[in-house]
C-alpha cells in the first residue's frame, strides 16, 4: 500500500513538473461532503452487511493545464467504515486495544474510521453556459488511518479502538464522478456534485480475502 501511495505521488509530481510551463491558473477550493460509505468483500466468508454515515472536509488544489482541463490534488478528513458479517467459524476473531474476541457466525461488526486522504486526479469542464458549468472528474485515493473504532453487541464491544493488525494503517481507492459549479462571478463558484469511490487494497484485515472499502459523497463544496 505505502509502494502505491509512493508511485502514485511521483507521478503526480513528475506530470505538475511537465505542466508547469503550460498552466494557465490554480484554484484552490473547501468543501464538507455528507458520506455513505460501506465495506466491499471479495469472499463468501465476510458479508457487507450495511453502510455508516459520515463527513469528508478539506480542501482542493486545482492546477488548469488548458482552458477546461486540471490535474487536482488537496487533502481532507474523512469518517468511513461499514458493517460486515462474519460468515465463517474459522475466521471469527476481533482485536481490540481492550481484548480479543471470538465472534459467532453471522456476528455484524460495525466499523467507523477516521482517515486522512490525499487525492490525486483528472477533471474535465465544459463551457461555462449562464453561470453554470458541468464538469466530471477521475483518479486515485490515497488513505492514511488516524483511528478506528468497533462495535459488536454480542460481545459488549461498544467504540473500542481497532488493532493495527485488525483496521491497516491505509488502502488506495479509486474514484470518480460528476457535478455543477454555478459562479458566483470571477473565479469564485459554489460546487455540487457525486463522487464514487471504491478501495483497490485491503483496509480490514479479518483474515481472509480482501475486504476495503467503498463511498458515496455529495460533494458541497466552494471554490475560489
Amino acid at each position: 500500500m505505502k509502494s502505491l501511495i509512493r508511485f502514485f505521488s511521483l507521478a503526480f509530481f513528475l506530470v505538475l513538473l511537465n505542466l508547469t510551463g503550460q498552466a494557465q491558473y490554480l484554484q484552490f477550493g473547501v468543501f464538507a461532503d455528507p458520506q455513505l460509505s460501506w465495506f466491499t468483500s471479495d469472499t463468501k466468508k465476510f458479508s457487507p452487511n450495511g453502510s455508516v454515515f459520515g463527513f469528508n472536509a478539506g480542501f482542493s488544489l486545482e492546477r488548469y493545464f488548458a482552458d477546461r482541463y486540471a490535474i487536482t490534488t488537496g487533502a481532507s478528513i474523512s469518517n468511513i467504515g461499514g458493517n460486515i458479517k462474519y460468515k465463517d467459524e474459522e475466521y471469527n476473531t476481533l482485536k481490540t486495544r481492550d481484548g480479543e474476541y471470538l465472534l459467532a457466525v453471522n456476528s455484524n461488526v460495525k466499523v467507523k474510521a477516521q482517515y486522512i486522504n490525499v487525492p490525486l486526479g483528472l477533471k474535465f469542464k465544459t463551457n461555462e453556459i449562464g453561470y453554470t458549468t458541468f464538469f466530471a472528474h477521475l483518479g486515485v485515493i490515497g488513505h492514511v488511518k488516524l483511528k478506528g473504532f468497533a462495535w459488536e453487541d454480542t460481545n459488549g464491544v461498544d467504540r473500542e479502538v481497532l488493532e493495527n493488525k485488525q483496521l491497516n494503517f491505509g488502502f488506495v481507492s479509486y474514484m470518480f464522478g460528476a457535478g455543477m459549479q454555478y459562479s458566483l462571478g470571477g473565479p469564485s463558484a459554489i460546487q455540487v456534485g457525486l463522487t464514487y469511490a471504491n478501495g483497490m487494497t485491503a483496509a480490514f484485515d479479518a483474515g481472509y480475502g480482501m475486504i476495503s472499502i467503498g463511498s458515496l459523497s455529495l460533494k458541497l463544496g466552494l471554490i475560489f
